[in-house]
């Protein structure tokens, strides 16, 4: 390009910019109709910002955390990783095998390491080795710490989370327990049962959706470690109640709902730190969308055109960013007023329908230039969630059985009849906002089941609606609690 067009190019930049910010200059209806909007749900006891959350808050005792990623730091090297343990792997319609229970391991193959088969022994070893470090995690988790961002809106200075080396103490955890079921040492798998559901509860309090689906990420892995556990002989009731009330303190409902409204927080702190930029530095603070391919000519133009566009209907953004994500609390809310997950989730596809309509116009894309890159898919994060909170519901219901089948020597005939010993009350399934479903077979074992994503109750059919090699949880008509695989 000659000298003589750059010249050119950038006078018509310039003037391109200058028209844009004549044309759109901030608008005082705007900012109003912004202000008016947040009096509303301030007035239905909506808490907008990370203030009226209580934050910041006074910086807590690391010790613990500290303990924790000390623990992490002396894992040692691992041949088989036990983040690639395959548990309560599906062999069949309703049917899982035991991961304990095999001559050889089975790992999930990565391009790192094809061999999936992993003898007890070596396996087995790695924990040995790593006792003292699996010891300072248990530790630790014992007085799980609340929060990890005390001051969650300071963008510049944000520290950097250890989340890495959460996933890493689960994984090892996890890989304990296995172990430890393989040897029939119940003791040493219960404290890291308990160790592991501690961890879901570090940073509880945080009010970043990454922190909350972390703690359901580990949730997640321990719903699948816990009916490992509970197909091994011997277990104590008292073992067994320590286990359910471990499950009965993680809600993974709540958890979601608890990073939406910490979101929503974020937004004003962010829409206003934007607003304190340069166009230059606000180009450079919103690079964590898709910049794949941009040169300095985009560059140039994104700063000196594109953000001050957005700047002069930044109360648009924020506004279109609030409706939205209050649009997903809202029907996620319903949940708890009984509502049954698919009609929440249809809900959710339809305000995602809308969001993706009003960001898919390039002459009107600068409006909502922020939302777009900022707010995530609420519709999958939430059926991740709701999917774990069904299970953990059908593993507190199966844990509650198992203890009465200690005492009684047989299952049920009903539900209702493990409470209130067992159960404060029968578990709602939130696929239909009524009990999970339960029958005793002929053979004296049980059926247990939630009746899947489509609400419908189809008896606990194992098999899928249509015609499919894969076997899972949430494969088959309804979403059966799985039979060991003899």
């Amino acid at each position: 390009m000659s000298k003589t067009v750059r010249i050119v190019v950038i006078i018509g930049v310039i003037l391109v910019a200058m028209m844009a910010l004549l044309f759109h200059r901030p608008r005082p209806r705007q900012a109003a109709a912004l202000a008016a909007y947040k009096a509303e749900l301030r007035a239905k006891g909506e808490k907008l910002t990370a203030a009226e959350l209580g934050f910041p808050r006074p910086p807590e005792s690391s010790s613990n955390l500290n303990l924790l990623l000390t623990g992490v730091s002396q894992l040692g090297s691992a041949q088989f990783e036990p983040g690639l343990l395959e548990l309560m792997h599906f062999v069949s319609a309703g049917r899982a095998e035991v991961a304990w229970e095999q001559p050889q391991l089975r790992m999930i193959p990565t391009r790192a390491a094809s061999n999936n088969a992993a003898t007890w022994e070596t396996f087995s070893t790695q924990f040995e080795t790593s006792a003292a470090a699996l010891q300072n995690i248990r530790v630790a988790v014992q007085v799980p710490p609340r929060c990890f961002f005390n001051d969650p809106t300071n963008f510049p200075s944000q520290p950097k989370a250890p989340f890495v080396q959460l996933r890493t103490a689960a994984h090892w955890l996890i890989g304990d327990t296995v172990a430890a079921l393989h040897g029939g040492q119940l003791d040493r798998a219960q404290a890291d049962l308990h160790a592991l559901l501690q961890l879901a509860q570090f940073h509880r309090d945080d009010i970043t959706l990454v922190s909350q689906m972390i703690r359901a990420a580990i949730a997640g892995l321990g719903l699948a470690t816990t009916w490992e556990a509970l197909q091994a002989k011997g277990w104590s009731e008292a073992q067994l109640a320590t286990l359910q009330k471990d499950w009965e303190a993680v809600d993974l409902a709540a958890v979601f709902e608890k990073g939406m409204v910490g979101e929503r927080a974020f937004s004003e702190a962010f829409f206003d730190y934007l607003r304190s930029l340069r166009p230059r530095q606000r180009a450079a603070a919103t690079r964590f969308g898709n910049t794949s391919g941009r040169g300095p000519a985009e560059d140039f133009f994104y700063g000196l055109v594109v953000m001050p566009l957005w700047a002069a209907n930044s109360e648009t953004d924020e506004m279109f960013y609030l409706r939205h994500l209050q649009n997903n609390l809202n029907s996620l809310r319903q949940l708890q007023r009984g509502t049954p997950w698919p009609v929440v989730s249809q809900q959710l596809k339809t305000n995602l329908d809308a969001f993706e309509a009003a960001i898919s116009d390039p002459l009107t894309r600068y409006r909502h230039l922020v939302s777009a890159i900022a707010l995530p898919n609420y519709s999958r994060a939430g059926r991740t969630c709701i999917r774990s909170e069904t299970q953990r519901r059908l593993t507190l219901t199966a844990i509650a059985l198992a203890r009465f089948h200690l005492r009684n020597g047989t299952f049920p005939t009903e539900l209702e009849a493990l409470v209130p010993r067992f159960l404060s009350a029968v578990p709602i399934d939130p696929m239909s906002a009524k009990p999970l479903r339960y029958r005793l077979n002929a053979d004296g074992s049980f059926a247990l089941y939630s009746v899947g994503e489509d609400g419908r109750d189809d008896g606990g059919d194992l098999n899928a609606g249509s015609v499919t090699n894969e076997f899972g949880l949430w494969e088959g008509k309804d979403a059966v609690w799985p039979a060991a695989a003899k």
